[in-house]
């Protein structure tokens, strides 16, 4: 008896239904590999951005400094009102002398600065900042591509792209601006992109609405947003084209860009650079030197040199790394956490995830996703380089020691050329990746 309901158990275990079972386990434990995967790089993430708390108070210069108790000491009191006063004074200052306009990089600043006057306070408000901006970059490369494999390699390069400097670091210094640019940008991209999208127009319109609004607040934090333009291009570009081949597409995205649903965002950008350079430029009564344009052969160097320095360990000088237990430890730390999560990377791509990932590509060539995406990210790597090169102040001195706020912007886009290299590698020779499964 106890044999026969032996031989059973084996029979029922090899049915269908069994097998189902079986299959859906499978399939869990691989979507638990690669959240485990997301959860590590994220902890590597937040482990980068939070050395910032061995940082000081200390920005570009006083105004946008750090200055806790500043409002107190002129006004007589904080309040709100003191802080908007403030903030206004400021913004008019520029506005009026150099003919530039960013009163949200001053309204923020002069809030913070009032309100969190613990430098711990100030310096995890810093950290908070960078750490969402790099969140919203992958969030971006998931929704333009679906693919875990190009996000989760996007997400593992920002520990390496991002780096601290010694002179003009953005990441530290000039009020969370750059992060606060960043993230506004990124948001702008999402919603472009979802109005792209959108089949029915009125909801297109308003998400249309949306990125432009978002994005004008982005160009009056620093107005190196509006070089960022074609971001959102790009991003609406992805969302239109999604349901088209690439050869179709082509055809179409003159009629795409003066969509309904695209001049939101047209009008803000061309209503912030009337303002700006047609109207405040003009009438500056004190613009500076580094303000000046101006195009020489010296440009091609400085734009050739700016282009490199989101390459991981660029930024690396002697003395850098010195053998202190917390540097060790955070080291040790960060190989332990890089091999777990790798490891859950690549057990969680089964094959149900990587025919997600395949969908629509073509054997030896980007798709056209990826392709958009290739020019999101040079769109971030070039900007800033492209600007210095503009300015003679830059001629003599950026080279791949020195360089400027913008540098975090090309961290940020050379990550994702790094994250679409390594698919690549990936795609072209799936031994390899089976090969890393082993090894790990």
């Amino acid at each position: 008896m106890k044999k026969f309901e032996a031989k059973k158990q084996r029979q029922d275990s090899s049915t269908p239904q069994s097998h189902g079972q079986w299959k859906k386990i499978i399939i869990n434990l691989s979507e638990q590999k690669l959240l485990g995967a997301y959860l590590g790089f994220v902890t590597i993430w937040a482990i980068t951005v939070s050395t910032i708390f061995r940082s000081s108070w200390a920005g570009d210069d006083w105004p946008i400094s750090q200055t806790p108790h500043w409002i107190r000491w002129r006004y007589g009191a904080v309040t709100n009102w003191n802080i908007w006063t403030e903030a206004m004074f400021w913004n008019d200052q520029w506005m009026e002398g150099a003919g530039r306009f960013y009163p949200l990089t001053w309204i923020e600043s002069r809030f913070v600065f009032s309100y969190l006057t613990e430098l711990w306070q100030y310096k995890l408000y810093q950290i908070f900042m960078l750490f969402l901006a790099g969140l919203f970059l992958t969030l971006i490369v998931y929704l333009f591509t679906r693919s875990h494999t190009i996000t989760l390699f996007v997400l593992a390069s920002l520990p390496l792209t991002v780096q601290f400097r010694r002179d003009f670091d953005p990441h530290l210094a000039f009020a969370v601006m750059l992060p606060s640019l960043l993230i506004k940008i990124f948001l702008a991209s999402i919603f472009a992109y979802l109005a792209g999208r959108s089949k029915r127009r009125f909801v297109g319109i308003n998400f249309g609405v949306l990125s432009g609004f978002i994005f004008f607040a982005a160009m009056s934090t620093y107005e190196f947003g509006f070089l960022l333009f074609p971001l959102l291009v790009i991003s609406f570009l992805f969302g239109s084209s999604e349901e088209h081949s690439l050869l179709k597409k082509s055809t179409l995205y003159l009629s795409w860009l003066i969509s309904i649903k695209f001049l939101p965002i047209m009008i803000s950008w061309i209503s912030y650079g009337i303002f700006v350079f047609g109207y405040l430029r003009p009438r500056a009564t004190a613009i500076s030197g580094s303000y000046v344009l101006g195009v020489s052969w010296s440009s091609v160097e400085v734009f050739l040199s700016q282009a490199i320095m989101g390459l991981p360990l660029i930024s690396l000088r002697t003395g850098d790394l010195s053998l202190s237990l917390f540097t060790i430890l955070i080291s040790l730390l960060i190989i332990f956490m890089c091999r777990r999560s790798f490891k859950s990377f690549f057990y969680g791509l089964d094959r149900r995830n990587e025919r997600i990932d395949k969908q629509g590509s073509q054997s030896g060539h980007f798709n056209q996703n990826r392709l958009l995406l290739l020019l999101y990210s040079l769109a971030l790597v070039l900007s800033p380089g492209f600007m210095m090169a503009m300015q003679p102040t830059w001629w003599d001195r950026a080279d791949v020691k020195h360089t400027y706020l913008g540098v975090m912007i090309t961290e940020f886009g050379t990550a994702i050329l790094i994250g679409l290299l390594l698919e690549r590698l990936i795609s072209i020779n799936p031994n390899l990746a089976i090969k890393m499964k082993k090894n790990l």
